[in-house]
């Protein structure tokens, strides 16, 4: 069998310990799942653990990266590509659907655990906003590559519709998080059509 080289066998850890805490996030909630408990959980000892992440809350935030982030990367992808844009109301249905799905309807219960801790640790809230930036630069390059394919120019500058998608997103997250009869993820891609369909390029 071919041994693993020492970026493999980091990357395993990294995964094992992002795999083991997202179990114990949604067992425990984000202050109750411990560095110890979640490096014991993926087999790995506390040193494993700084030896790869600095903090729990960065760990949190890679767990982000790579269950949420990554879904939005390949839709702003597929955004940029005019063979493969989507449509605003495929857009609202594909973020409505990963409220939906089990992993994000946890993901965002713990990502306004998150938030309410970031209120007292300025080095969290640079790593949530690190989470948003890259998020708001696949949107605006998206953005960019419509006007760009149409030969227009946006009524608002491409980072701030950007800005405005992410805002809207969360917005109905968090009503339908709180009050899903009244706000349902059925209303995703209708507010998106509605709303930013008369600033998309014709």
């Amino acid at each position: 069998m071919k041994r693993l080289t020492r970026e493999q066998k980091r990357e395993r850890t990294r995964e094992a310990l992002c795999n083991a805490a997202a179990k114990l996030f949604v067992e425990r909630g984000f202050a109750g799942a411990s560095v110890e408990a979640i490096a014991e959980e993926a087999g790995y000892t506390r040193g494993a653990f700084y030896a790869n992440f600095t903090t729990k809350e960065e760990l949190f935030v890679e767990v982000l990266q790579r269950r949420v982030y990554d879904t939005y990367r390949r839709m702003s992808a597929d955004s940029a590509d005019p063979e493969t844009r989507l449509p605003l109301r495929e857009l609202g249905e594909r973020l409505a659907a990963l409220q939906r799905h089990p992993d994000g309807a946890w993901l965002f219960r713990l990502w306004l655990q998150v938030l309410a801790h970031a209120d007292r640790d300025e080095r969290l809230r640079e790593l949530v906003a690190g989470f948003w930036s890259g998020t708001r630069t696949l949107g605006t390059a998206s953005i960019e590559s419509a006007y760009a394919e149409a030969g227009k120019t946006p009524k608002l500058a491409p980072e701030v519709l950007a800005s405005a998608m992410i805002a809207m997103d969360i917005g109905l997250a968090l009503q339908h998080y709180v009050d899903p009869d009244a706000v349902p993820l059925d209303v995703y891609p209708d507010v998106f059509e509605t709303v930013f369909g008369p600033l998309e390029p014709e």
